[in-house]
């Protein structure tokens, strides 16, 4: 449950994220925590945000994938409010593509490095639904520092 989650989990990702997207087995996990406490945060405060493009960088696409919380089809018998790969273009609307943690290597190291533009944009997306001072959006605000 999101109150065992400890902010200090995801402290791996900081410096991942200053040296360009590190992967290690460290960082993986502080990934998979962090998917799994804003998933979390977005089934309870059902607030949208279109975060950071995570498109291929080496064919400067990077606009093609977004990082996006919202409620999303899965498939046909399955909806929830989580973080996943968004196919980003117009005809699209963001279909989610893959969770953060099944996205391949070079994608994972491309999220890994937007991950505090990710969250301080959520955070910033939950303030104006005003709902930064629900524990939900409490806890956010405590991921958030991590990466200010």
């Amino acid at each position: 449950m999101s109150h065992e989650f400890e902010v200090e989990s995801i402290r791996p990702l900081v410096a991942a994220a200053k040296a360009g997207g590190t992967l290690n087995a460290e960082v993986d996990q502080a990934l998979a925590a962090l998917e799994q406490e804003i998933n979390h945060i977005a089934a309870e405060l059902q607030v949208e945000h279109v975060g950071p493009g995570v498109g291929m960088a080496d064919m400067n696409a990077e606009h093609v994938y977004r990082l996006v919380i919202r409620q999303h089809e899965i498939d046909v018998t399955r909806h929830e409010w989580s973080l996943w790969v968004c196919d980003a273009l117009d005809n699209c609307d963001f279909r989610a593509t893959w969770p953060v943690t099944g996205a391949g290597r070079l994608r994972r190291k491309q999220v890994t490095a937007v991950v505090p533009e990710l969250v301080t944009g959520y955070r910033d997306a939950v303030v104006a639904a005003g709902k930064g001072d629900t524990p939900a959006g409490q806890r956010l605000e405590q991921m958030a520092g991590l990466f200010s």
